[in-house]
């Protein structure tokens, strides 16, 4: 949905676009050459991930060998975590955005057609000689309804295997859309302060059904996942969204919250609109490390708003924890989340292990405190399928993988577990979603494969 945003903004000022989404078409040099052959793009730009940076540095280099008068953008939170230094180690990128990047990126375009300096772009950072240079950063856009609706004519949305967000299958033609831009908590592992600070910008209810409007009238879609950081921020707002969710005949919607940011009566007029499912960001079960890193809730919040999702009789109520997620993190306050995780009525939990994202406070205490790898490379900041390249005050490698492991374990082969989510299915659609579920879970715990399906 970012590069249909972008995509989107810069073609209503006249910039011709297309979008190539490798996450679901298969990349290889021959294909994307291809295509570079037949639109002879002047302008070639990827978005990219921490452990995605190589990949887009790899297109943005070939992008080169096949002109070198193709001008290279990259932008995403690896660019806006550390821009002037992805600039000096990636020659292949002439051009960085970072923060907010749909004004910038169109600026650049105009300068690039019809020539003039970077020095007055605000919000990129540029070589100047064997200098890089890094503009100011520019201001957010303060109403985010003057942003068109994202370009969604030019993503394929053909059936693609797994799942567009636990609990749901890719069966069921779904699309992300966002009522809100950021979150002003700034948890001190997050990256998304990175882009947007903290800050919290809101669409207009009015905006946002005519959005659904499009979306069910030109593409059929039959699930929202609405893609906000924090959905119910202003629940005032979250009860004018859920009247206009219910007028649409969608088979459902699901969203992420906050646990402080719920109320029993809100969570009955979500599922009466819709909803399917509601996801919490937890990251841990400990009250100390939840004060530490900045969370500002509290574990009987937690507790609370789950059994409230509960008894509202929404079908799915996921939590999100972090192991590690504070680096002084103790085994006590481990079997604190344990307690947690086993205690409640979740259908998903999703068990990660910290990873220190470049700009976000945990990388850089990380780094100062000696507990990455020498060896580590961008490739390895990812949460599932590999062993972590840092450790934590009290944890090693080693131990956060086993952890990590054991909690998804005890939690997803419980008998009582199984039986209840077995019992629930009520059609071949969702009895297909569990099985892959299970396959894939347990391809990642004896480590023959990732772990994507929940």
């Amino acid at each position: 949905m970012n590069l249909a945003y972008l995509a989107a903004y810069v073609r209503q000022h006249g910039i011709s676009v297309r979008i190539l989404d490798y996450e679901t078409t298969p990349y290889s040099d021959a294909d994307f050459l291809a295509r570079l052959n037949d639109d002879t793009p002047a302008v070639v730009g990827v978005s990219c991930m921490t452990p995605t940076i190589r990949n887009g540095a790899r297109i943005c280099s070939l992008a080169k060998r096949f002109s070198v008068d193709i001008v290279t953008v990259v932008g995403g939170p690896h660019a806006n975590g550390v821009p002037r230094l992805t600039l000096q180690e990636f020659r292949c990128f002439d051009y960085l955005v970072y923060g907010e990047g749909e004004a910038t990126l169109l600026e650049l375009c105009r300068r690039i057609q019809d020539g003039g300096s970077d020095e007055h772009i605000n919000g990129l950072v540029f070589r100047a000689g064997d200098e890089v240079v890094q503009n100011p950063r520019r201001a957010l856009i303060k109403d985010l309804d003057t942003i068109p609706f994202p370009a969604r004519d030019l993503i394929e949305y053909a059936p693609q295997p797994g799942h567009s967000v636990r609990g749901f299958s890719n069966k069921i033609l779904s699309t992300e859309f966002f009522t809100s831009r950021g979150c002003p908590v700034g948890c001190n592992f997050c990256a998304v302060q990175t882009v947007f600070g903290r800050t919290v910008r809101f669409r207009d209810p009015s905006f946002i059904e005519a959005e659904i409007k499009e979306l069910v009238r030109d593409y059929n879609f039959k699930h929202f996942v609405i893609a906000d950081d924090t959905f119910t921020w202003k629940q005032d707002r979250a009860y004018a969204l859920c009247d206009i969710l219910g007028r649409y005949g969608i088979e459902g919607w699901n969203c992420d919250t906050r646990v402080n940011a719920v109320t029993k009566p809100l969570l009955r007029a979500m599922k009466d609109s819709g909803c399917k499912k509601v996801c919490y960001g937890v990251e841990s079960g400990s009250q100390r490390i939840l004060d530490l890193v900045g969370k500002k809730i509290t574990v009987e919040q937690v507790e609370r708003a789950v059994h409230w999702a509960k008894e509202a009789g929404i079908k799915h109520i996921e939590g999100n924890f972090i192991i590690g997620v504070e680096p002084s993190e103790t085994i006590e306050d481990f079997e604190k989340t344990r307690q947690l995780v086993l205690s409640l009525p979740w259908t998903f939990v999703a068990i990660s292990l910290i990873v220190p994202y470049p700009g976000t406070q945990v990388y850089n205490t990380m780094r100062s405190k000696g507990m990455l790898d020498d060896d580590i490379d961008w490739d390895d900041f990812v949460m599932f399928g590999k062993a972590p390249k840092w450790h934590t005050e009290h944890f090693s490698s080693r131990d956060l993988l086993r952890m990590q492991k054991e909690l998804t374990r005890r939690f997803y082969l419980n008998p009582k577990y199984i039986l209840r989510e077995l019992v629930s299915i009520r059609s071949w659609t969702e009895a297909n979603y569990w099985f892959s579920a299970g396959f894939s879970y347990l391809r990642w715990y004896l480590g023959l494969g990732g772990y994507t399906s929940g």
